[in-house]
């Protein structure tokens, strides 16, 4: 069984991947945020710095290309070849608009002609294995199916697929029953991804799929429960080391955005951390809401001390 982690944009960055990794572990591949490829000028240098950055500990870091341009894909996964990888990924599940209408990401799936043409392309010139991270439609769940036949035809190491449609975002649930159909049409190895934010919820999964997938991605649940993939690996904790353990975690995070934000954006970061990171507490609502409210870095730690030491751990 491989358990691996979902990119989150501006969330699950080398730092957040390195301590993670020393921290908590359980995790068999990282897959970095997406290097977005519109053209060679408009490239987000912090994108790249993340993917290319030499501090990077994750023993299986896969990096991750969003386009919709052969060359470009191509031209980078050259570069990510020069500097060491051995794989990449290439994103068509990304249901943000901003990249949807540009025809990227989950814009790509209702386009399987596109898909093909591109696909077409890399395989000729793409110097390194990869896999696809989809999703199994834009506005409905019947795109994977024309996609499904392109995908076959191609050397793909591995289709990964979040079990919602780009329209649904992250809302609503994900549909892992869909893909016991999908398993049977797909000549690549499949691998799941969606709602796995409890180590029950991950058992109930696997035993859906009863041996036909090896391979469970996490996203979302990973940073909501830093310690879920260890936890669905056997580790167990009291409530007390495992809180001791989330608070080292926080804090070593902590130090090291602090070494590189001012304290007006490292309140920001760290507050996107905690919409997640309330969901280990039992009233969530209030832990979220007690950090809304630090309004600078005195208030913060006032607010991350209370929690730590008053609140209850929602622990399953």
């Amino acid at each position: 069984m491989i358990l691996s982690s979902s990119p989150l944009q501006g969330l699950t960055d080398v730092v957040f991947r390195n301590l993670h990794e020393e921290i908590w572990g359980g995790i068999d591949q990282y897959f970095g945020p997406y290097i977005r490829l519109e053209s060679p000028k408009e490239t987000k240098k912090s994108q790249l710095r993340d993917t290319y950055s030499t501090s990077n500990k994750a023993p299986t870091f896969t990096p991750q290309l969003l386009g919709n341009q052969a060359n470009l894909l191509i031209e980078e996964a050259k570069s990510l070849q020069e500097f060491g990888f051995r794989q990449w990924n290439w994103n068509l599940g990304c249901p943000y608009p901003m990249v949807t209408k540009r025809n990227m990401g989950a814009g790509l799936l209702p386009h399987a002609e596109k898909v093909e043409e591109i696909l077409h392309q890399i395989c000729a010139e793409n110097p390194l294995p990869f896999s696809i991270k989809c999703r199994l439609g834009l506005d409905n769940d019947q795109d994977i199916y024309s996609l499904l036949k392109v995908f076959n035809k191609y050397p793909i190491t591995q289709v990964i697929i979040h079990a919602r449609t780009g329209k649904q975002m992250y809302k609503g649930k994900a549909q892992p029953q869909k893909l016991l159909e999908l398993l049977e049409i797909s000549k690549h190895p499949i691998a799941y991804n969606g709602d796995i934010f409890s180590a029950a919820k991950f058992q109930e999964i696997l035993t859906l799929f009863n041996g036909q997938i090896a391979h469970f991605m996490i996203g979302r649940g990973l940073i909501q429960k830093p310690y879920i993939a260890a936890q669905i690996k056997g580790e167990i904790w009291t409530e007390a080391v495992l809180k001791e353990k989330l608070q080292h975690f926080h804090e070593a995070l902590f130090q090291e955005y602090e070494s590189k934000l001012h304290a007006s954006h490292l309140i920001m970061k760290m507050r996107g951390f905690w919409e997640y990171f309330s969901h280990s507490f039992q009233d969530q609502h209030k832990v979220f809401k007690a950090i809304k409210k630090s309004k600078n870095i005195k208030n913060y730690h006032t607010a991350t001390s209370e929690i730590f030491t008053k609140a209850s751990l929602h622990y399953d």
